[in-house]
């Protein structure tokens, strides 16, 4: 039976290409790092990896929200300690204004050092960040939150020393799967309303309380008896108002502070879940760099066989594959 040099030919090419393909492949998988470089070199595994890539991305993205909701948050209990410290040094101004020695002028110099303690209040209340966002604006993070009024007093909430003009919503992140957390404060709860530990509105807001005993220390009282008998009474309403205000920043103060712990655990949380799917990712798509070697090895071998093979061949007559 003869066999046609075609086939001969034909077959020996299509076995050093068939070589030099798998050995070209196990190359470029030694040069990538990666097992699987198309789809069709293990269907299975590369659905798999596309889902777990799918998934580090959604927990990529929470991990980021997470940073930016730190970043806001720390911010907001920095200025809330900051307000905490002004409030505290309000307060000693406020006992140290109801001592019954103190004449008109220095009455009207602890309301000189008030008025300081009030502006610096007003200025923290309309933190921004370093986007320019309003920290207590609520929704509204692009309209200054407080401008202070110039209509006389006293002040109530029927007439604010300070206008509040943003609203009492508190902007959120998506910080894990199940997890909206708000990321601002309102400075509704924070500067105008004052609260009771059973969260009941009470007394006075912040600055009402403060611009309203500005006014009663700047107000002379020697001359006047019925004003020097009612001075005792109203200090001490700003004292027991001022001493709630400051109770509810540190209330809130507290509450931003479980926000930024729990940040905390997500964070590591996250992390860890990270690595899983990285490990994972890994194990499915990346090169056991051992195993290529051996089949390079291998394949060289096989290539130099059929190459060797193809050139006997190829040197022989028709007449001697008779």
């Amino acid at each position: 039976m003869r066999v046609s040099t075609n086939l001969i030919y034909n077959s020996g090419t299509s076995g050093i290409l068939s070589n030099q393909a798998s050995q070209l492949k196990t190359y470029n998988q030694i040069a990538s790092g990666r097992r699987i470089l198309t789809p069709a070199d293990d269907p299975v595994a590369a659905s798999q990896v596309l889902i777990k890539q799918q998934a580090q991305a959604v927990n990529t993205q929470y991990m980021e929200n997470q940073s930016l909701a730190t970043e806001s948050l720390k911010l907001v209990e920095s200025q809330l300690g900051s307000v905490s410290d002004a409030l505290q040094s309000v307060l000693d101004l406020t006992i140290q204004a109801g001592n019954t020695t103190l004449n008109d002028d220095n009455r009207a110099s602890i309301a000189t050092e008030l008025q300081v303690r009030m502006d610096e209040l007003v200025a923290l209340a309309n933190t921004q960040d370093a986007n320019g966002h309003y920290l207590f604006s609520g929704y509204q993070a692009n309209v200054k939150p407080f401008t202070v009024s110039t209509a006389a007093g006293p002040y109530d909430a029927s007439n604010p020393a300070v206008i509040f003009n943003g609203d009492q919503g508190q902007r959120q992140l998506q910080v894990d799967a199940s997890r909206q957390m708000e990321v601002s404060e309102s400075g509704v709860d924070i500067f105008v309303k004052v609260r009771d530990s059973a969260g009941n509105v009470t007394g006075e807001g912040m600055f009402d309380s403060l611009r309203n005993l500005i006014d009663t220390l700047n107000t002379p009282v020697a001359n006047d008896a019925t004003a020097a008998a009612a001075l005792p009474g109203a200090i001490s309403d700003a004292l027991a108002n001022l001493t709630a205000a400051k109770s509810t920043v540190v209330n809130v103060r507290t509450s931003v502070g479980a926000k930024l712990s729990e940040l905390d655990s997500l964070a590591s949380a996250g992390s860890s879940i990270d690595l899983q799917y990285e490990e994972s990712i890994s194990n499915l798509r990346d090169l056991d760099y051992a195993s290529a070697y051996t089949d390079l090895s291998l394949q060289q071998t096989q290539l130099e066989a059929s190459q060797k093979a193809f050139t006997m061949v190829s040197g022989l007559s028709l007449f001697n594959m008779i």
